[in-house]
């Protein structure tokens, strides 16, 4: 058994006696747990009758169970993650941001279905997740595709699909528990296949045209003959009429190697559209140099991020159709319960917000909560009432026969076969700067209604369940529509934003490691490593609880 200490939740797995487990194995011999990384709810059919290009989530949909309101308490995927492999919120597991570390006392599903004879696996595909995270607990196998390959901090789903397939063949006759995780809508929003956006030139002779915004690490081997020479970098992006100012590819990476005193090359900034820097070859003859660069895109416009958001989403329900062929290849598929949500969702340019990680809009802290087999009613769609994602650990546990104890989130079971819901209770959600770690925004959510505090400016309010895109604040017009539970939201926040403050600052991480703190420069969760993910949707002003109003 495992135990926290006096100032984290108590976590320990009970009752999974020899008994329980067999009659698990027997029950739902398969389980299967898909995590899609920065889904937005509306972008998918299920969720959203007008899009069409998600054809096999809207067939799981119709054949399974599917909460119209879903929530995570971070919109940042390793807290996220973490609450989904525990039941427990990310301030009670001190798991944060991006870069913490899950604590090895907290108890994993993949610790619990191992104890009840339950193969583990799993498949990711960000960086943020990699092993040195915590998550691996409990996993017999943690596919880690970032030891090998590209140098590349995301992994696309044909990348990954192909290990999953085989590690499904390989074990389908043994009870199981998958866990495959996909991120192709995350930023960068680009395509596979998409089109070079840099060419490289020596002394104004084209030596190649690549495409590094996608964050590949690109080599170029060049003859160097004695003397001066001139490296540019020229960017091939193709100017949009919705551009801004800072829109465009940069080089964030270059090594040169086989130079003696190439240490010296600084990137200039900024670095679009086209930069030089100056090589010097001292010696008599000519040298073989190998140039080693990656780049990003900033400040995408929408006309570039919205169709291939889109795409990237189809492309992910391609995939998750061969995950399904897999198990029905397999002849497992009827009994395999299969679990498909997503960490959190994305800003898109709504609020003036591209991305995720400080704000805590629906559009981020909406999420996708599916599930489909184990006897489970088919097309029942939960409406009134929202889950949470520590919810979604514990009603697994329960459809399958395993005990959750300690856990936080409650168990949907009971309502999925007509009996009585879990009451809506408040909570809490939050939003965070990963170079600070100070809070940027929080959530004080009293269903149907939400109060939000924001850093930069004043306060606001909305009814989550009849404004989902909050336009309508309801501090502005005051009256019977302007009730009670907001006040108890607004009157709560001072005690919340301390209790959270308190535990980011105790949670702090030592100082990262060189390699953690490039991954995260790279992701851009810290500065000086491209555009953050989101971006500010008002002028940043001091912070100070005095004199702020409340309802």
């Amino acid at each position: 058994m495992k135990r926290f200490s006096v100032a984290v939740l108590l976590l320990a797995l009970t009752g999974c006696d020899a008994v329980r487990a067999r009659r698990a194995r027997s029950r739902v011999p398969h389980v299967v747990l898909v995590s899609i990384d920065t889904l937005h709810v509306d972008h998918i059919g299920p969720y959203n009758t007008e899009v069409t290009t998600t054809p096999f989530l809207d067939a799981f949909a119709r054949d399974g169970v599917r909460f119209e309101y879903a929530y995570t308490h971070t919109p940042i995927t390793l807290p996220s993650h973490a609450s989904l492999m525990t039941g427990v919120s990310p301030p009670s597991l001190g798991v944060m941001a991006n870069g913490d570390q899950l604590p090895g006392e907290a108890t994993t599903l993949a610790e619990i279905f191992s104890d009840a004879g339950y193969r583990t696996a799993a498949f990711i595909s960000l960086g943020v997740l990699q092993e040195t995270y915590g998550l691996h607990q409990g996993f017999q196998i943690f596919h880690d595709p970032f030891v090998d390959g590209p140098m590349r901090w995301y992994r696309r789903a044909h990348e990954i699909i192909g290990p999953i397939k085989t590690w499904i063949d390989g074990h389908n006759d043994e009870p199981f528990f998958l866990w495959t995780h996909f991120s192709d809508p995350h930023e960068p929003y680009l395509l596979p296949d998409g089109p070079a956006d840099t060419e490289l030139l020596l002394d104004g002779t084209p030596i190649g045209e690549y495409m590094i915004a996608g964050a590949d690490h690109r080599r170029a081997e060049i003859e160097l003959t004695p003397g001066e020479h001139e490296l540019t970098f020229r960017s091939l992006w193709e100017v949009r009429a919705d551009d801004r100012p800072e829109t465009g590819v940069d080089v964030t990476m270059l090594i040169v190697e086989g130079l003696p005193g190439a240490d010296d090359v600084v990137l200039p900034a900024p670095l679009r559209p086209t930069w030089s820097v100056s090589l010097r070859n001292d010696d008599a003859e000519s040298r073989r140099v190998s140039i080693v660069f990656a780049g990003r895109l900033q400040r995408p416009p929408p006309s570039f991020v919205m169709p291939n958001y889109d795409e990237n989403v189809s492309r992910v329900d391609h995939y998750l159709e061969e995950l399904q062929g897999a198990l029905e290849d397999a002849g497992i598929a009827d009994e395999t319960l299969v679990v498909i949500v997503s960490d959190h969702g994305e800003g898109l340019f709504a609020h003036n917000v591209l991305g995720h990680a400080a704000f805590v809009y629906e559009d981020q802290l909406r999420i996708v909560w599916m599930m489909k087999g184990a006897s489970l009613p088919p097309g029942t769609v939960i409406e009134d009432r929202p889950g949470l994602m520590t919810d979604i650990a514990p009603t697994l546990l329960d459809i399958v026969g395993l005990s959750s104890a300690g856990m936080e989130g409650r168990s949907w079971r009971s309502c999925l076969t007509g009996a009585e819901c879990p009451e809506n209770e408040p909570w809490w959600s939050y939003g965070l700067n990963h170079e600070t770690r100070g809070l940027t925004a929080m959530a004080g959510y009293r269903w149907p209604y939400k109060w939000i505090w924001r850093r930069s400016f004043r306060r606001i309010a909305f009814d989550a369940s009849q404004d989902p895109r909050e336009e309508h604040n309801l501090l502005k017009d005051p009256g019977p529509h302007n009730p009670e539970p907001l006040k108890r939201a607004a009157e709560s926040f001072r005690n919340e934003r301390r209790r959270l403050s308190r535990v980011l600052k105790a949670s702090r991480p030592d100082a990262p490691s060189d390699e953690r703190e490039r991954l995260l420069r790279s992701l851009g969760y810290l500065g000086g490593g491209g555009a953050a993910p989101s971006e500010p949707d008002e002028k940043d002003e001091k912070d100070d609880d005095e004199g702020e109003r409340e309802p």
